[in-house]
């Protein structure tokens, strides 16, 4: 999987030709997004899974 990164791009959310969005990695928004949709959550579900199984 290609990522785009052009820092000189201002934008966060660049379209495709076959109609999908990227997120341009060249934007620290870009890393914040990925952050606080995909490694917070999961890092809350690993630790109430071990408080519950503990």
């Amino acid at each position: 999987m290609n990522l785009y990164r052009d820092p000189l791009d201002k934008r966060v959310f660049v379209p495709t030709r076959n109609g999908r969005v990227l997120l341009n990695f060249g934007h620290p928004i870009a890393w914040a997004i990925v952050v606080s949709t995909t490694i917070i959550p999961l890092v809350v579900v690993v630790g109430i899974t071990i408080a519950v199984l503990a």
